[in-house]
């Protein structure tokens, strides 16, 4: 009798807690892949820059760095994911900067949001990988992968 109620009260304590202690993630993972089509592995850390959305659903931006020990093999071209190369690279970079062009003149009141950006800068090198999608009510999501310093930057852009 003493280990059923043992049992019964010390599950959904370790239940909870592993709630609690991964619940970002969680969140975050579910939301990426109900409104993008893709999730990531479990990090290591994740660094929220800055976000402005009030709620799951609602619009604003966000900027994450997932930290990893490895992250390129769980990266998967059929799971949206394209690898950087010549041809990508500008195009990645174009992306990147919509962004941060994006989200400084909507969020003027942020006045550190340039310094934010320098301070945690998105790198990337050939054959590293990135995911972009852009719906038709013009919100967008760009990730990019850098395998030599095992990050996984996302942008998201809510409208």
């Amino acid at each position: 009798m003493k280990k059923k109620t043992f049992l019964w009260i010390i599950l959904p304590l370790l239940l909870i807690g592993f709630v609690l202690f991964n619940w970002n993630y969680i969140s975050q993972n579910t939301e990426w892949k109900l409104n993008w089509g893709f999730g990531v592995p479990r990090p290591l850390k994740i660094e929220t820059i800055f976000d402005t959305r009030n709620g799951f659903s609602s619009e604003g931006e966000s900027f994450h760095i997932l930290k990893y020990r490895s992250i390129e093999e769980k990266l998967k071209e059929k799971d949206g994911w394209v690898t950087i190369d010549e041809e990508s690279f500008d195009t990645v970079l174009i992306h990147l900067k919509k962004f941060q062009k994006d989200t400084a003149s909507i969020n003027k009141d942020l006045q550190n949001l340039p310094v934010l950006f320098q301070d945690n800068p998105v790198t990337y090198n050939h054959k590293d990988k990135y995911f972009y999608k852009l719906e038709e009510d013009n919100s967008y999501i760009l990730a990019i992968s850098n395998a030599k310093e095992q990050k996984l930057f996302v942008m998201q852009w809510i409208q």
